[in-house]
């Protein structure tokens, strides 16, 4: 197939017979294109979740301990919702606009399951553009008014959409983009379903991936409670502290938090799987041993050898911490060196410049590097097919066409049968039209950029949603480039905080958006859920969440006292703290001054990462069977970017359970992986949501210790 040979030469596909292993233990064989899919069900079940999510995330990012609710609580309680629905509801028949539909087609389908999901998908996290609405209201410039958080909500989230038509041939039709952790919700709608089921009907294997997930989600959901509320020490076990509790170099690399985590354990699933690094069930075991050893050179090796060599004059400082530092070793206070929310010369020249830890530093460094490593990797392996899949799409855009397949593409397991009608390229643009016009109305009649600035952010987005996509198509990671959206914004618009952070949420936000409704495109294909059905419910969805998000914002903003301060706890806004002072820190000192001087030497990294991927892709092409057909570099440079947010102590567990079920068991017992790896996986996660949300409401939020 043309497009599955798109990617044939690169690294991350040189394992491509186990990936494909992975979708066959997933993904139905086959479909029933007579299935009910978008129905009446769908639309109240999606816009009753979507915004009871919506709501509730948004309430709680304001507190002091946030909660998320996330897709597993949709999935499992959408499963009985839709069921009771399909027994209430009335099956008369309607005619609207020359269509014939009913309320009640039958029984309750797995494409509805899968709609639904995809329709509350949008409401799982909240809206970036209200980060700076609390910071416009609280902090810095003049407050924004309803109807400007309404466009840059929409255009932030929206625009995406177009870029995901644009470039769906790339990221999810060939074969070889598989999205893992789309499998692993592919498996827990078939367990789930198969409730729905005549039991006595069900085929042996499938009773028996029943009983595992009902038994590994009760055994999560109980043992959460150890690890999450009753001891929490079993998050992170640091052997090397306990062997050496006085010894301060003991501390500094066992520790799992404030260390590098050498010989740090845990037995807590939520420490294993976290939001960082997703689950190591559904991770390939080649991208595992690329994260961690890209983790290992950087965290274990580079990191303290620069710290105890005093490199940077950063030994005085922790190692480990995201902190900002004055020259005296204290926490840098940036309200010391501004004057009405703006920079003031006098006072930072008194006050003193920046000083950042070790890691913090080879992290901005690896984000330097990463930018143009992924660049320079994705123009060497996939340079001219990109750019031929890239001209033909854009044609069949112009020509308003859908996209055509050749016979043997459309035999393909992971892509929609032509029983079902694509989603018209026009549908694609009309929205970009629409998004696009917004965001300009948003930057220019609100001063959050300039016209042209709002144009070069869009830009950034579509030349990395490519690069990115590919990335993590495969390897189940994401790079992080929010800094480079900062770094870029920083340099053009030096003290404007504001032009900063609307720089990242139309840059880096629309990219990561696209890829997330790029990752459910996947999963309908998956799920043989037609795509206009998809396309609906996301776009629904994305406006729902958005809408009431803003509302929560907006009542909670004029009805709380004291809200934002630490006289209105628990709304306290802690998240937003700390997205004022990030902006604050890039918009008001920039890039001039944060990595001026001795600091200066890290943007050689930008010329590193460029050169970095050539030798790698000479070695592979003259030695196309060795271990160099393994080797990503992209992969290797992604999970240090998380830190210093993310535990160190982490990466080794993840890694490890990725050996176990994805290397040793996946090629000693076959057949037991493929039944239930992935049922597995889900069964662990749900567990792990529906324990920290009862936790949460039960023990927590009333204070209980």
């Amino acid at each position: 197939m043309e497009n599955d040979k798109l990617l044939a030469g690169d690294t991350l596909h040189s394992n491509e017979p186990e990936m494909q292993f992975m979708i066959d233990s997933a993904v139905p064989a086959s479909d029933d294109p007579d299935m009910p899919s978008l129905t009446f069900r769908v639309v109240v079940l999606g816009t009753v979740f979507t915004c009871a999510l919506a709501f509730t995330n948004a309430y709680y990012w304001f507190r002091s301990n946030p909660i998320a609710l996330g897709i597993p609580v949709v999935q499992l309680l959408s499963l009985p919702a839709g069921w009771a629905l399909a027994q209430v509801l009335p099956r008369r028949q309607f005619r609207t606009f020359g269509k014939q539909w009913t309320m009640n087609p039958g029984a309750f389908s797995i494409k509805e399951h899968v709609l639904i999901s995809v329709f509350a998908n949008a409401s799982t996290s909240t809206v970036y553009a209200l980060e700076l609405i609390v910071v416009r209201k609280f902090w810095i410039g003049t407050p924004l008014a309803f109807g400007a958080g309404v466009l840059m909500s929409l255009t932030s989230q929206l625009i995406g959409y177009s870029f995901s038509g644009l470039f769906h041939r790339i990221l999810v039709e060939p074969s070889a983009m598989a999205w893992p952790s789309t499998l692993v919700d592919v498996s827990l709608f078939r367990t789930l379903q198969a409730l729905m089921t005549d039991k006595h009907g069900l085929a042996r294997e499938m009773r028996q991936r029943q009983r595992l997930f009902w038994i590994a989600l009760a055994g999560s959901f109980a043992w959460y409670f150890v690890p999450g509320w009753f001891f929490p020490t079993l998050t992170m076990l640091p052997l090397l502290c306990f062997a050496a509790p006085n010894n301060v170099v003991a501390q500094q690399l066992g520790d799992g938090y404030n260390g590098l985590g050498m010989l740090a354990v845990t037995l807590d699933w939520s420490t294993i799987s976290s939001s960082y690094t997703g689950s190591p069930l559904a991770t390939p075991w080649f991208a595992a041993c690329n994260l961690f050893a890209g983790f290992a050179i950087f965290m274990w090796v580079i990191t303290p050898i620069a710290y105890y060599a005093n490199a940077w004059d950063a030994r005085s400082l922790p190692i480990y911490t995201s902190n900002l530092f004055a020259a005296n070793g204290s926490v840098y206070d940036i309200e010391a060196v501004l004057r009405d929310g703006r920079l003031d010369p006098e006072l930072y020249e008194e006050y003193g410049p920046v000083r950042m830890s070790t890691q913090f530093l080879i992290m901005y460094g690896l984000c330097f590097m990463g930018i143009t490593c992924l660049l320079s990797h994705v123009a060497l392996n996939h340079g001219k097919d990109l750019w031929r899949t890239l001209q033909a799409a854009v044609a069949e855009l112009r020509s308003g066409r859908s996209y055509g397949r050749s016979g043997a593409e459309r035999e393909s397991i992971a892509y929609e049968h032509s029983a079902y009608a694509r989603v018209p390229g026009v549908w694609y643009a009309g929205l970009f039209v629409a998004t696009l016009a917004m965001g300009l109305g948003a930057c220019q009649g609100f001063g959050l950029l300039p016209w042209w600035g709002f144009l070069l952010a869009i830009a950034v987005a579509a030349l990395l949603t490519v690069p990115v996509g590919l990335i993590e198509a495969v390897s189940n990671f994401q790079y992080g480039l929010g800094v480079i959206t900062e770094l870029i914004a920083a340099f053009i618009w030096p003290g404007e905080p504001t032009f900063n952070a609307a720089f990242k949420m139309f840059g880096y936000i629309t990219m990561r958006q696209t890829l997330q409704l790029t990752r459910d495109q996947k999963l309908g294909h998956y799920m043989r859920v037609p795509p206009r059905h998809v396309f609906a419910a996301q776009v629904a969805g994305t406006v729902a969440a958005a809408l009431v998000q803003l509302g929560v914002a907006a009542w909670l903003m004029h009805s709380v006292p004291n809200i934002c301060t630490d006289a209105g706890a628990p709304f306290t806004c802690r998240k937003a703290r700390l997205f004022y002072a990030t902006t604050t820190i890039w918009g008001v000192l920039g890039p001039q001054r944060q990595f001026a001087g001795r600091y200066a030497t890290l943007y050689w990294l930008f010329l590193a990462g460029a050169a970095l991927p050539v030798p790698v892709w000479l070695l592979r092409r003259r030695f196309p069977r060795s271990m160099w057909r393994l080797v990503s570099l992209p992969v290797v440079l992604t999970l240090p970017g998380y830190f210093p947010n993310m535990p160190t102590h982490n990466a080794a567990m993840f890694t490890l359970c990725c050996f176990v079920f994805n290397h040793i068991l996946l090629h000693r017992r076959p057949a037991w992986w493929r039944r239930y790896n992935f049922v597995l996986t889900a069964a662990l996660d749900a567990g792990l949501a529906v324990s920290g949300i009862i936790g949460y409401f039960a023990l927590q939020h009333v204070r209980v210790n």
